[in-house]
């Protein structure tokens, strides 16, 4: 098992250092395009912007989204998308002369400008504009003036970019008019239009719209373009999430349960949570509600063994730990011991004594994993298996940029490895979960079907055997969890559940 394509550590659950993402990657959009439930030319743009920083684009908080734009872009093309994420972190960190919403401010652009860089583009009229001309692209397309002092403003920034506003605007309205007229345009013209409207290669529409159709691909891919809401998990060794809730408000924070995960608390704030006590002192976890349920599903056994075969930094680990009453055994496997680390940190600050970790070779070979540390087997083996990382685009606006598609031909080779390789460890009449962040059908029901029909010792087990029929049926077929990315709801995830027969 080698490094995923999408890693965990890209995943909002392992951002605790990084205190510019939970703003720039967490906020939910205004209520004005929540309240959209389709997408129309009218609601490709709209403003994101939480403040009214872009009034001075030339002060510090405006040459610092440019420069560190232009520092993305050359460090993605010499060292990798990967490298130039971690730049982002780093250049906010090291400005002093930013205060802590400037630094919110500029992160969350230049993100939004990662995301929207092919519309950007286009908008500019060029091959290859500056970042100042991609800068003053997005407010317009982001529609930040309204009075005619905001718009003066902003005609004196784009001629400072080698841009006039009328242009940019008639190049906006030319790609919103050809996008309503999708639905009479061939196959690879749709593929070109969505990709220039919502931003993202045309490969990678394509793979969409022959996956879920024109009009589904379309809505999810919008809703990738969003901001995550940020979800916290309660630490139930610590509070219930009705105690948590009433901490949070005690503190003027407004938060609501989620609705399928019995432990979720979704924040309607810019707040950065790890700055909170309630987070350092280990009453709560950020995680998505997702994957929460991926961790309802495997249904731990109080006292038993349970194998987390790709435990990264150990969202889900945590979360099984705190469903075992801290009882039992929780073997954490993963190849990455800085990932492992950071999960003893956090096992740690949440109270839990239950797991172990055990960092594997570079090939992640499980079924080498020596007996004498599962013996007869576990109860529950949890495959969070590396992914695309497909419903989870919004929370890594590079991503989409950085995947190819042979980036997935190569990872459906890992998934099934690791899922083969994972059942060794599961004990009669045990489970195996298999579950991803990606939402395409060769990664998901195609991999756990080839695994069935090899392996006649396991066969399924529907979710709504596990959760209520009325929670199971909204995340899929009552067989199979499949979550597909809408506004302001969970991240796309896929979770299937296989029992052992007895020997």
């Amino acid at each position: 098992m080698s490094g995923p394509i999408y890693p965990k550590a890209a995943r909002p659950e392992s951002f605790a250092d990084d205190d510019f993402l939970d703003a720039a990657q967490h906020l939910r959009r205004p209520d004005h395009t929540a309240r959209n439930s389709s997408v129309t030319a009218d609601s490709l743009s709209g403003s994101l912007l939480p403040h009214k920083l872009w009034m001075e684009p030339s002060g510090l908080a405006g040459q610092a989204v440019v420069r560190i734009f232009d520092a993305v872009q050359q460090t993605a093309r010499s060292k990798g998308w990967f490298a130039a994420s971690a730049l982002v972190g780093r250049s906010l960190r090291d400005d002093r002369k930013l205060h802590s919403r400037e630094r919110r401010y500029v992160g969350d652009t230049v993100f939004a400008m990662l995301r929207k860089q092919r519309r950007l583009r286009a908008l500019c009229g060029g091959k290859n504009p500056s970042g100042q001309a991609i800068y003053a692209a997005f407010l317009v397309d982001e529609q930040t003036a309204h009075s005619d002092a905001e718009l003066d403003a902003l005609s004196r920034f784009l001629r400072s970019a080698g841009l006039s506003l009328p242009d940019v605007k008639a190049r906006r309205q030319d790609i919103e008019q050809r996008f309503s007229d999708i639905a009479s345009a061939s196959p690879d013209a749709q593929a070109t239009l969505i990709g220039e409207a919502l931003s993202y290669p045309d490969w990678l529409t394509s793979l969409f719209v022959s996956e879920f159709g024109l009009a589904q691909a379309i809505a999810i891919l919008h809703a990738q373009n969003g901001r995550a809401r940020l979800t916290l998990r309660a630490n139930t060794l610590r509070c219930s999430r009705d105690e948590l809730c009433a901490k949070l408000h005690a503190l003027g924070i407004a938060a609501e349960p989620t609705p399928f995960s019995p432990w979720g608390v979704v924040l309607d704030t810019h707040l950065n949570v790890y700055s909170l006590p309630l987070h350092q002192e280990g009453f709560c976890e950020v995680q998505d509600e997702a994957s929460q349920l991926v961790t309802e599903l495997c249904a731990p056994p109080p006292g038993g063994l349970v194998i987390d075969a790709c435990a990264g930094a150990g969202g889900k680990t945590l979360g099984l730990s705190a469903m075992m009453g801290n009882r039992g055994r929780i073997l954490a496997f993963d190849i990455d011991d800085k990932k492992l680390s950071e999960l003893k940190q956090r096992a740690r600050r949440a109270g839990l004594t239950n797991i172990e970790t055990r960092c594997l070779r570079e090939d992640g070979l499980l079924h080498l994993v020596p007996e004498r540390i599962c013996g007869a087997g576990a109860q529950r083996v949890l495959v969070d298996a590396p992914c695309s990382g497909l419903g989870v685009l919004r929370r890594n606006p590079e991503s989409r940029w950085r995947l190819t598609p042979g980036d997935i031909d190569e990872i459906t080779v890992k998934q099934r490895q690791i899922l083969a390789a994972s059942a060794r460890l599961v004990a009669p009449h045990g489970r195996l979960i298999y579950a991803t962040c990606t939402i395409l059908r060769r990664e998901n029901d195609a991999i756990v079907d080839d695994f069935l029909a090899s392996h006649p010792d396991f066969v399924p087990m529907p979710v709504k055997e596990i959760l209520s029929s009325s929670r199971a049926a909204p995340l899929g077929d009552g067989d199979r969890m499949r979550i597909y990315p809408t506004e302001n709801g969970p991240d796309g995830f896929f979770a299937a559940v296989l029992r052992r027969k007895a020997d």
